[in-house]
């Protein structure tokens, strides 16, 4: 009865490896290659469409993570009780060596990918970089506008007196009599010395619409902004995750390699002693 739990539990690692070995198979060779494409595929400005697919890679490397670590546990542990509890003389070293393999296939699958699978995780949505520069742009834009809008009317008037006597002051002339003059001419723009005039309402007008231009180039560059800051955003994660898919595959070639020795060593155990 002892004999028959013991091929059990060596079953039970044995198709823990494989489904782990599998697993990381399929990921190098299909899943991680297609969410590389899914993502190169988007436009520059489906930004919703990015971030989507962002939200999925993100909750696809935390359910490889869960899957990964279940069945490298499961293994570890299955092969561990299976030789503890073999018999003296069927206590053979493969079981040992396939007890290590999950480790040793995580070890190899992390200690490289874990750094660009963070990276991924930690990632914020690319709206968010825009809005916050678009809100910071119209905050400061306000505030000059309100400085502006807050000068003291004392001072403007007293500005424009100043203008005003001194455009006087250019024109003034004294004739041969000594008699002085005042030459109110297009040089001047002033009706008397003492009136200044006031700003056309075409000037006005003009000044308006000219603000009209002006938010339609920042909406422009808001736009192009918001692509450059979605190209880099898709290129620097089609590359981690080139780098998640090389780490996928080295684990790969671990547990596939302690999945043949546990498979000779379990064909070997049950067949020839």
């Amino acid at each position: 009865m002892a004999g028959t739990c013991v091929n059990t539990i060596k079953l039970l690692g044995l198709g823990s490896l494989g489904l782990l070995t599998s697993s990381l198979i399929q990921q190098s060779i299909q899943n991680i290659p297609n969410l590389i494409t899914q993502i190169n595929s988007i436009y520059q400005l489906q930004i919703s469409a990015l971030n989507t697919k962002v939200k999925e890679t993100k909750s696809y490397l935390w359910g490889s993570r869960v899957v990964n670590g279940l069945l490298a546990g499961f293994s570890t542990v299955f092969f561990t009780l299976a030789f503890q509890y073999s018999p003296v003389d069927e206590k053979h070293p493969y079981l040992v060596y396939a007890a290590f393999g999950a480790p040793v296939t995580l070890l190899g699958l992390y200690i490289k990918t874990w750094v660009y699978e963070e990276k991924i995780l930690k990632k914020q949505d690319v709206s968010v970089w825009n809005k916050k520069e678009s809100s910071s742009a119209k905050t400061s834009n306000s505030n000059s506008n309100s400085n502006s809008s807050h000068v003291p009317s004392s001072v403007v008037s007293a500005d424009e007196d100043d203008d005003a006597e001194a455009a006087i002051s250019k024109v003034n002339s004294v004739d041969e009599l000594g008699r002085s003059y005042v030459h109110l001419s297009d040089e001047s723009g002033l009706s008397t010395p003492t009136s200044s005039q006031p700003a056309s309402p075409q000037i006005r007008h003009q000044e308006e619409a000219g603000d009209e231009p002006q938010e339609a180039s920042s909406k422009e560059e808001a736009d192009v902004d918001l692509e450059i800051e979605a190209t880099l955003a898709k290129k620097e994660i089609a590359q981690d995750l080139e780098h998640i898919k090389t780490g996928y595959t080295i684990g790969s070639y671990i547990s596939g390699l302690s999945l043949t020795i546990a498979i000779v060593g379990l064909f070997g155990d049950f067949y020839f002693l």
